[in-house]
């Protein structure tokens, strides 16, 4: 690993744990998670579908969505920073999404990283409208996560 990388790494692990998200499920922001090496490079190259993005920009408005995810978790990496390509190419500020780092599971055999919301795999991407549950995007969608978001929301 070049001297660069490494302090990179390094970088990265000191404002994790500054920021405390490295400790349990924290709730993080947008930006701190395109700080992570490698995920604002997949961020900057997906260009999510205008047509989409234009069918499902009135009906986010009242929407929240709340994601966990784990910054050593590869689904997470290849998933979340398109997440956040989506949210920003919909510019819809009413639209509230709540990030939230999580640590490895800790025993063998722990099922949930969150029972109370049974957060069993990550990233989990949870909808909710009016405080009620829409649906989930477990892991790694079904088909992309636009598409997935279009069935749930749409």
């Amino acid at each position: 690993m070049s001297v660069m990388k490494r302090n990179i790494l390094l970088l990265t692990m000191i404002v994790m744990a500054w920021s405390g998200i490295v400790r349990g499920q924290s709730a993080v922001d947008k930006a701190d998670i395109l700080l992570t090496p490698g995920w604002k490079q997949i961020y900057d190259e997906y260009t999510p579908d205008d047509n989409s993005i234009a069918g499902l920009r009135e009906k986010t408005a009242a929407l929240r969505v709340d994601v966990y995810f784990g910054y050593w978790c590869d689904d997470s990496k290849n998933n979340v920073p398109l997440f956040l390509k989506i949210i920003d190419r919909l510019n819809v500020p009413e639209l509230k999404v709540n990030f939230y780092a999580l640590e490895k599971k800790q025993k063998s055999g722990q099922k949930y990283y969150l029972e109370d919301m049974l957060v069993e795999k990550v990233p989990t991407f949870i909808f909710f409208l009016n405080d009620s549950e829409m649906g989930r995007i477990i892991e790694n969608p079904k088909t992309t996560i636009l598409q997935d978001m279009m069935q749930i929301i749409l």
